[in-house]
């Protein structure tokens, strides 16, 4: 079903959020008095010789020459993709102990909007906003850029501590992309008359490119991301912007230490989000969310009758070995016990025990045998106890059963048919797949392990994996702990929806009824509960219809 989209086009309230004079003012001066003047004695005015542009900055769809030695932020700001409307941001650069800021601010507009009232709209927020001293502008210059009408303008400005600095800015609307883009360049005054500010502007401005930003079309239609995600503005969707904007903002204000947030609503992207240092089309660690992977693969090799049954005994999967502490409940644990966390064994190897177990499992010469060599101190079946050493049984059994590594059957059947190309997988000692960790996917595709799931198993016309493990592996099968239920090495939560979970917080929400799919990722621990609370605290909320 098609569904046209609401008016996308840019108001002077989307304008009002960005200021982005606010974060250029006191932010060159800091960086430049700290590094040169480190007392607050009047020191010779030093020279300035600025660094040739040399090097490609490349993303959000457009590209420009920068000097070496420049840093670029997504943050200060909307952040790039940092933000509740992936069709708008902005980067800023600077040079430590050079005064000299570079920045380009990109918004989503349907249609054009003229660029003097744009301007006057967009420096009386930043006046507003920065509380200034004092603000000037010069005589507004109409040229063209790439064939566009394009309006150039320097400004100085002092700051509320008296900083005083000066810039200027090009603002232009390409209608083939639905963006205006402003590109500035500032620095201090008291160093313009050393400093051809105009002329390095145009230098920018000359390198800069366009590189294709497919805009928004206004229909959602269905579509398979292969080959990559759609984006859509959020209330294009039924979602609430200001929710995941206070979402994004609460990350940032507390120090949530996540890596990245994204939310795809209707099967479009509306939020993307990556925080420093970790960026757009990097590898990240999963951790757990692996052991959802790998039961996916046992119960695709189910379907092609690699395996007989999930009641099928442990042991049989491993003939030819001899297992010590072997029990008539060792005798009993099947491929189903394994997969709902209730095989019984003594591993102690999850995060309530020590980590010292979960060494031990690292250790080994054959982690199979170790983990088959435990004692089972529990009947089978009966009682969740979360095991690493569990999940890695299950990769190998995938390996013994398929006659390749985990990592080659994903390929084949299930990472080659989603577009997952981008993709790394530690193994133990003997070269098998670890089970319960160490699988490396960007973001994006870690949604697409959401979507595959949410359409009940099929991807564009194939059925990866039936519906019916689908709705097996996401039903809860045993009381659990993280969440009230678990799956087939998939938690389920009772309030509708069902998440891969990984340590630090890694998550990969689905929530059916409201066709959602989150996914995090993160670098703190200690995050972890703050991170799993963003679902239902501005997500599930977000969604208005």
């Amino acid at each position: 079903m098609i569904r046209r989209a609401r008016s996308g086009v840019t108001t002077f309230q989307t304008v009002a959020i960005i200021a982005f004079i606010v974060v250029v003012a006191g932010g060159g001066y800091w960086w430049y008095t700290t590094s040169t003047q480190p007392e607050p004695t009047p020191s010779p005015q030093p020279s300035v010789e600025l660094p040739e542009i040399s090097l490609r900055y490349s993303r959000f769809g457009f590209s420009f020459d920068y000097p070496e030695g420049m840093a670029f932020t997504a943050g200060a700001l909307l952040g790039g993709f940092d933000h509740a409307r992936p069709f708008s941001g902005d980067v800023q650069g600077v040079i430590m102990q050079i005064p000299e800021l570079v920045g380009v601010i990109w918004f989503h507009a349907d249609a054009s909007i003229p660029l003097d009232v744009f301007l006057n709209e967009l420096f009386a927020v930043s006046v507003e906003a920065g509380g200034f001293q004092e603000l000037s502008r010069g005589s507004l210059v109409t040229s063209t850029k790439d064939g566009h009408e394009m309006a150039q303008q320097a400004f100085d400005i002092i700051d509320a501590e008296g900083a005083s600095q000066t810039g200027v800015l090009g603002v232009w609307y390409e209608e083939e992309e639905q963006r205006i883009y402003v590109l500035y360049t500032v620095t201090l005054l008291e160093l313009s008359d050393q400093i051809d500010l105009n002329a390095r502007f145009q230098q920018y401005l000359d390198s800069f490119d366009s590189e294709g930003w497919e805009p928004p079309t206004g229909d959602i239609e269905s579509y398979w991301p292969t080959e990559g995600w759609r984006f859509a503005l959020p209330e294009d969707v039924g979602i609430d912007p200001v929710k995941l904007e206070e979402m994004v903002q609460h990350i940032n204000a507390d120090g949530i230490g996540a890596d990245s947030v994204m939310v795809i609503k209707d099967g479009y992207v509306v939020l993307d989000a990556y925080f420093p240092t970790f960026d757009e089309g990097e590898l990240h660690i999963v951790y757990s969310c692996t052991k959802s992977v790998v039961s996916t693969l046992i119960g695709m090799a189910y379907e092609e009758g690699l395996i007989e049954s999930l009641d099928q005994p442990l042991l049989e999967f491993f003939p030819g070995r001899t297992v010590q502490n072997v029990s008539q409940w060792k005798e009993e644990i099947t491929l189903r016990d394994m997969l709902t966390m209730s095989a019984g064994f003594d591993a102690r190897d999850n995060w309530i025990y020590e980590w010292e177990w979960l060494g031990r499992l690292h250790d080994a010469e054959d982690a199979v045998q170790y983990m088959l060599d435990l004692e089972v101190v529990h009947e089978p079946g009966t009682v969740f106890n979360y095991t690493n050493g569990v999940s890695h049984l299950l990769s190998c059994i995938v390996t013994e059963t398929t006659g390749v590594s985990a990592l080659e059957y994903a390929q084949e059947k299930l990472f080659g048919p989603l577009g997952i190309t981008h993709v790394e997988w530690d193994t133990d000692v003997m070269g098998r797949n670890w089970g319960y960790s160490r699988l490396y996917l960007e973001p994006r595709d870690m949604a697409k392990i959401g979507y595959l799931f949410f359409n009940e198993g099929e991807w564009d016309g194939q059925q990866i994996v039936s519906s019916e493990w689908v709705e097996d592996a996401t039903s809860k099968h045993l009381d659990a702990n993280l969440m009230p239920g678990y799956g087939y090495q998939w938690w389920v939560h009772p309030n509708g929806y069902y998440t891969a979970i990984g340590y630090k917080g890694q998550f990969i929400h689905v929530v059916p009824d409201l066709d959602l799919i989150m996914v995090t990722t993160s670098r703190d621990a200690n995050d972890f509960n703050r991170i799993l609370d963003l679902l239902e605290t501005y997500v599930i909320p977000a969604v208005i219809d």
